[in-house]
């Protein structure tokens, strides 16, 4: 008599089925959620420009685009701290508290502003560009 313990083969594919399935699952998401970061990154870029470009006739707008500008930071924020970058996580923090919608640090009206506000994409557009040589995903 055996007291060996034999595991139907049928419940080993199973198994095997059900971990693959649910790796393809979290391999979708983490595409999804990395195609939704990069087009916050692209369009924050964009309102960023747009707004350095053609400041004084956006001035009516200025509370959206900081508001837009200031989400689009705190997306990414969170996203580079889940990524443990903390570093480029404290940057687009500092770019969240600058373009706070609520406490505005500074108009979009004067020639040094569009600077700044030219500037402020530099870190999107860098994070958009740069890519990890470790794990072929895209960050600062």
């Amino acid at each position: 008599m055996s007291t060996s313990v034999e595991l139907p083969v049928a419940g080993l594919r199973e198994e095997a089925v059900w971990q693959t399935w649910v790796a393809k699952g979290r391999a979708r998401e983490r595409q999804g959620s990395a195609t939704r970061v990069k087009i916050v990154k692209a369009a924050s870029a964009a309102v960023l420009l747009i707004t350095a470009a053609f400041a004084s006739d956006l001035a009516p707008f200025e509370l959206i685009i900081r508001f837009l500008v200031a989400l689009g930071a705190v997306v990414v924020m969170f996203q580079e701290f889940h990524a443990r970058h903390y570093a480029i996580a404290v940057v687009f923090g500092a770019l969240a508290l600058v373009y706070n919608p609520a406490a505005p640090v500074f108009g979009f009206a004067g020639d040094w502003q569009r600077v700044v506000v030219a500037a402020s994409a530099i870190p999107f557009i860098a994070s958009l560009a740069s890519r990890d040589a470790a794990t072929g995903d895209r960050h600062v």
